[in-house]
């Protein structure tokens, strides 16, 4: 797959002479950063290499490494050098710039979507997201706007498994399945039917109830697991408008304190290694400040993004809880 090659492509390191490197063609659309390069040329060198794409020559990643090396005098620079397609070089140029150093903005990051998926219109939302540091909502957007591959019947995912965009009709033919072969495994249906292991257990369940195994307009945020591509899951809204009033911190320490009392828990290996994975994640109301003054004005966008996507994965951890809850009950 791609992607996966894309992210796992053979590197060969060496040297190379700064003149012969062609430094056109940056994802960046306002060239660089003159403030960074001068940080750079006052870091302690040598930075990590370079990325160059052997076929062309032309710097991947690390533009502004290699204009302070110039402004330095050096006339050499350590680099990886790169083969493949010039589309994959852009792939893996954007790929790297949402992951270190310097981020794309948030226009170039839209940008470098439309384009990889005007390249491989065959890549799931999910997919061109992750590469391109954007939310899987936004690329959606992007693709409705721009009606890339709306005949496609089903769209690759980062898993490197091909996913279905008619989710409903999936699901409708994964009851079927059920009905008629109760004793197959949610994994074997799954592989079936093109959706995740999850999904199908939620089919499963809602079939139990006697519900509509059918996601209706508005329902996808109530069910699945954050690990679903089914493209179901809520996003974290861009903050293109101010974010509404915070809601008041929680404190946290009593619950903690509650479960780091249960015997049940304390006394064996899973419970203690569950208790150390909460107390080790959980925000505490002295976090919220702290966090907030440690953020580099240039980084304040990602860590928002990240902010809210953490906030959508604990949500969907209390809803496959609720849910295993309310399914216990019902067998």
């Amino acid at each position: 797959m791609l992607l996966e090659t894309s992210s796992k492509l053979n590197r060969v390191r060496t040297s190379l002479e700064i003149a012969s490197l062609v430094t056109i063609g940056s994802p960046r659309s306002e060239g660089e950063d003159h403030s960074h390069i001068e940080r750079l040329v006052e870091a302690e060198w040598p930075l990590p290499p370079i990325l160059v794409h052997r076929p062309t020559m032309r710097v991947i990643d690390g533009f502004h490494r290699t204009f302070a090396a110039r402004l330095k005098g050096f006339t050499h620079i350590d680099a990886y050098l790169v083969d493949g397609s010039e589309e994959l070089a852009f792939i893996v140029g954007v790929r790297e710039n949402t992951t270190h150093g310097l981020p794309l903005s948030l226009s170039d990051r839209r940008s470098a979507a439309e384009r990889i998926m005007r390249t491989h219109p065959h890549w799931s939302d999910r997919s061109i997201a992750t590469t391109a540091g954007l939310s899987a909502k936004t690329v959606a957007s992007i693709r409705s706007r721009f009606d890339v591959d709306s005949r496609a019947s089903h769209r690759l995912g980062s898993d490197g498994r091909l996913r279905p965009v008619d989710t409903k009709s999936a699901r409708r033919t994964a009851a079927e399945l059920i009905l008629a072969r109760p004793d197959a495994s949610l994994r074997t249906i799954a592989q079936e039917v093109g959706l995740s292991p999850s999904t199908i257990r939620d089919v499963r369940t809602r079939l139990k109830r006697g519900e509509d195994p059918l996601l209706h307009s508005g329902e996808g945020k109530n069910s699945g697991s954050p690990s679903d591509s089914d493209g179901k899951l809520p996003e974290p809204p861009e903050r293109l408008t101010p974010a509404p009033a915070p809601e008041k911190p929680a404190d946290l320490s009593a619950l903690l304190a509650l479960l780091s009392r249960d015997p049940a828990l304390r006394m064996s290996a899973s419970g203690r290694d569950l208790l150390r994975w909460l107390h080790q994640r959980a925000v505490r109301n002295s976090d919220i400040e702290k966090i907030a003054d440690a953020i580099l004005p240039h980084t304040r966008e990602q860590i928002i993004e990240f902010a809210y996507q953490c906030a959508v994965n604990w949500s969907n951890i209390a809803r496959n809880l609720e849910n295993r809850s309310g399914a216990a009950q019902h067998n």
